[in-house]
């Protein structure tokens, strides 16, 4: 009897070892590819990242344009391409960018809304008209913390978005355009552990045949699924053995940077916000960093 009962607790044992065994499987690793220094001048914060016919381009959380990249040996300078309409008393609080066949679209933390804006930048037009995405938000509990809205949008096809609300509680805005209606989700549950002290969160979005989403405090890249109405995490890759390479740290490395994601096939594309915070090696040096990953 004594033997039958140990039998169980060694069965339950190993059920739990298996458990644990399948969820450190999902995590893989990056592999670096190239890394850029963003020539961000001490006051540009890129927060966002889109790939159009070939160029990439960001928007910052602190100036109302958008910025091309020239890509140059190991440093990239950043081009504004399009000056914002502001018609408001603050900064537009830009902290995604997306586009479709003729627009770009940039989200505003501050004010909840999408900013559609016509690759020349003469048209430039705010969707919705209303609070809609925010009171969507709110139904399911999502925005509770200043300054913890939407961080992130991509581009679904057929006039619809998705939209990442950033963290405490984290989750997701879906919006229809052509309908002016939406879906809520909140997500703040994860399959990965976060670093100790910091909250799970989604700052990057990268949509295509299959979404990605980036969880920057936990240095993971996750693909993203939709299934019996909540969103939840798939396969992972970490970049966190890349980004604490003592000549990729920055002195303030309590949070994780990245915001701005792409993904193309087996490349996978960085820009980090890094709040004008130097490098630990570097202390005069502020420059953002772009990093180019692979599968």
């Amino acid at each position: 009897m004594v033997l039958n009962r140990l039998h169980i607790v060694v069965v339950l044992i190993a059920l739990g070892l298996g458990s644990c065994s399948l969820h450190t499987k999902k995590v893989r690793q990056f592999h670096l590819v190239k890394t850029y220094e963003v020539e961000t001048q001490g006051y540009l914060e890129p927060s966002g990242l889109t790939l159009w016919d070939g160029e990439f381009y960001t928007v910052s959380d602190k100036q109302d344009k958008i910025y091309q990249l020239k890509f140059k040996q190991n440093s990239i300078e950043l081009l504004p391409i399009i000056s914002i309409k502001n018609d408001r008393n603050t900064k537009l609080d830009f902290e995604g960018i997306t586009h479709d066949e003729n627009y770009f679209y940039l989200v505003s933390e501050m004010y909840f809304q999408i900013l559609k804006v016509s690759k020349d930048g003469k048209s430039q037009e705010w969707m919705p008209k209303d609070e809609l995405l925010k009171r969507s938000g709110e139904q399911v509990g999502l925005f509770q913390r200043r300054n913890a809205y939407f961080e992130s949008l991509c581009y679904l096809g057929k006039g619809r978005f998705l939209l990442g609300a950033e963290r405490e509680p984290r989750g997701f805005v879906h919006y229809n355009s052509k309908t002016e209606s939406t879906k809520a989700y909140q997500s703040d549950e994860s399959i990965y552990p976060s670093a100790q002290h910091r909250s799970t969160d989604f700052t990057g979005l990268s949509c295509g045949k299959k979404n990605y989403v980036l969880e920057r405090n936990a240095y993971i890249v996750s693909e993203l699924k939709l299934k019996h109405g909540k969103f939840y995490e798939s396969n992972g890759w970490s970049y966190q053995h890349i980004i604490e390479k003592p000549e990729l740290q920055y002195q303030d490395m309590k949070y994780g940077h990245a915001e701005g994601l792409v993904v193309k096939g087996k490349k996978v594309y960085l820009i980090l916000d890094n709040n004008r915070n130097p490098h630990r090696k570097q202390k005069k040096n502020t420059n953002s960093l772009f990093l180019v990953l692979k599968k």
